[in-house]
């Protein structure tokens, strides 16, 4: 950096009338300290493109774990869905043999009242041809 500073204030005094050798010092210096080497502002670049690539690693590593946690919540509904579905089929058999019971109950109430029904009037007809 000094190099560059005797440099530039070499050229400047040359190229210029110059009324103050230290204020033309300060203003190199001050303009110096501003200039960044090229290798400098490389490293800097290639270090904050490797943060940049270890945070989307990152990211991406998170995101992969979000998805097998919604994996494993997926399984876990359809698990529950399946154990609810196999539940309501069994409740729907019992239910379906309670009616098919109840049905012939029914059925059987129906064939003893016909019978019972035909029967009477039988009777009365024998009654009603006796007397």
């Amino acid at each position: 950096m000094e190099a560059i500073v005797e440099i530039l204030e070499q050229e400047l005094e040359e190229a210029v009338e110059v009324k103050n050798k230290k204020s033309l010092h300060r203003y190199i210096v001050l303009l110096t300290e501003n200039i960044v080497r090229r290798e400098s502002y490389e490293k800097e670049q290639n270090e904050i493109r490797s943060d940049i690539k270890t945070l989307a690693e990152i990211i991406k590593q998170g995101f992969e774990r979000v998805d097998k946690r919604f994996e494993g919540m997926d399984k876990r509904f359809e698990d529950m869905r399946r154990y609810m579905d196999k539940r309501f089929e069994d409740m729907q058999r019992y239910m379906d043999r309670r009616f098919e019971d109840m049905d012939k109950r029914f059925s059987m109430m129906f064939k003893f009242m016909s019978l019972g029904f035909t029967i009477l009037a039988i009777m009365m007809v024998v009654f009603e041809f006796i007397a």
